[in-house]
């Protein structure tokens, strides 16, 4: 990723503005990529991309402008550059001021939904300050919001923008955005705006971050100290008279604890990913550690179907969306350590990391699994994971670790050692405001672990099964008695 250049214009430095700092970068970027093209001759390249690559196609993006404009119909390029060449000049308009968008001063302009992005029509005055044509906005910004749809990638039908806290990831992923959007192969298959391949906004930000982790592994990028950059989708549409766009956010916390799971735990994680991909006509789909694909189990005597990445990667993921919405992984996490080896250290990194767990908690808690694991009759296992799984209070979970408390104080009587004390209890496993749920989520995670590791297999008993096993849980945290 090339350094920004100092005696670039000031036409194109950072506003603070999503849509104007992609342009800005896509600008940039192009400028880098030409070295000899003037402004002018960048404008014109634009242009003759959507009017011709894209056939007009900028409907999402502007309303009736020079090229969307149906009564433009072959003169979408001139009427275009009619409007935009004159801004690369300080003369473009009469007055100057403050820029709402970027803070500059500089030439203003009126700005509506034919040369903004998400903004107001002209011809709602009443809408607009003073009662003005449009939101006074600077030359530059309006430049750097033309060259925007360049910088996007189109996202379940929408166009989508990706912002980042960091000005050189912004202009990495636009960058990126670029890129597909001028492959040849993109216009021969669908004029406009390149697809994404993965079809939603959660599983396309991890993408992302997937594609700023590689640029960083290959040292072409240096995130600054500090925090992790956050990252927000903006999934939008500017079209006709159902404007719209819905915000993804990416926090600087997830990404974080996704780069640092990727580099520690990247194999255990990659395949709990994997197995939550979700299609209804795909139900039976199972992941494997030892292949990126999935299969589904055909009829009796007929080999798996082979689902490849490229197909099953556009399906909604359930774990990157409750990353994304901010909702627990534990009960995924939960459902999937009964059946495979899952590291309990990763599920305590999530916790620490994610939920502000104290590593405390999570200490006791798998010295409470180690426990129960080591007890030589299976059926006393299984009673412990049959109470624990169908809990539904938490004064159950707790009557349970009183339970195991006795049992260890009258089992052991050779030891002075308790299995809890007193200060455990209170302060590290049910201090106010704790959630009994993921105490006991936590406790069968750690505990299925550690028969894994032992290679013993209990089930539960006859007739009975995990509360919630495999489902999400949505419930009020809050004791039933």
């Amino acid at each position: 990723m090339e350094v920004q250049n100092t005696t670039v214009p000031a036409i194109l430095t950072q506003s603070g503005d999503p849509f104007a700092d992609v342009g800005a970068a896509v600008l940039r970027k192009l400028l880098a990529q030409n070295p000899e093209w003037t402004l002018k001759q960048v404008l014109h390249f634009a242009t003759d991309v959507y009017v011709q690559s894209w056939q007009g196609k900028l409907h999402a993006f502007f309303l009736n402008s020079g090229i969307t404009n149906p009564s433009n119909k072959g003169k979408e390029t001139e009427r275009t550059l009619e409007y935009y060449e004159p801004l690369l000049e300080d003369a473009a308009a009469a007055g100057t001021g403050w820029c709402r968008v970027s803070g500059r001063n500089e030439v203003l302009l009126p700005a509506g939904r034919e040369n903004q992005i998400l903004a107001g029509s002209g011809t709602f005055l009443n809408f607009n300050h003073g009662l003005e044509q449009g939101l006074r906005v600077g030359r530059s910004t309006l430049l750097h919001l033309y060259f925007a749809p360049l910088g996007c990638i189109e996202v379940g039908g929408n166009p989508a923008l990706v912002h980042s806290s960091q000005p050189d990831v912004t202009a990495l992923l636009a960058a990126k955005n670029l890129k597909e959007n001028l492959r040849p192969t993109n216009a021969e298959l669908k004029p406009g705006l390149a697809k994404s391949t993965r079809s939603n906004a959660a599983n396309t930000l991890f993408r992302f971050v997937d594609d700023i982790l590689l640029e960083v592994e290959k040292a072409s990028l240096q995130l600054p100290a500090g925090p992790a950059p956050a990252l927000t989708l903006y999934n939008f549409t500017n079209f006709g008279a159902k404007p719209d766009v819905t915000l993804h956010h990416l926090s600087a916390w997830v990404f974080d604890f996704y780069r640092q799971v990727m580099s520690v735990f990247k194999e255990p994680w990659t395949w709990f990913v994997r197995a939550h991909y979700r299609h209804s006509k795909f139900r039976s789909a199972r992941a494997r550690p030892d292949s990126t694909a999935l299969l589904v189990p055909g009829k009796p005597n007929e080999a798996p179907a082979v689902v490849e990445p490229a197909v099953y990667q556009a399906w909604p993921n359930s774990v990157y969306l409750r990353l994304i919405q901010g909702q627990s992984l534990l009960p995924l996490m939960r459902a999937w350590a009964r059946h495979q080896p899952f590291p309990f250290e990763l599920t305590a990194f999530y916790c620490q990391y994610l939920l502000a767990m104290d590593r405390k908690t999570l200490d006791l808690i798998a010295h409470v699994a180690r426990y129960v694991a080591t007890e030589t009759d299976d059926s006393a296992i299984k009673r412990t994971l049959t109470r624990l799984s169908t809990a539904r209070t938490g004064s159950e979970v707790r009557l349970l670790l009183v339970g195991l408390q006795r049992r260890n104080y009258e089992t052991n009587q050779q030891t002075t050692e308790p299995l809890l004390r007193l200060e455990d209890y209170v302060r590290y496993l049910f201090p106010d405001g704790t959630s009994w749920r993921e105490i006991r989520d936590l406790l069968l995670i750690s505990l299925y672990e550690q028969l894994h590791l032992s290679n013993r297999h209990v089930e539960l008993e006859e007739g009975l099964e995990e509360v919630g096993a495999g489902s999400d849980e949505h419930e009020q945290d809050t004791d039933q008695e």
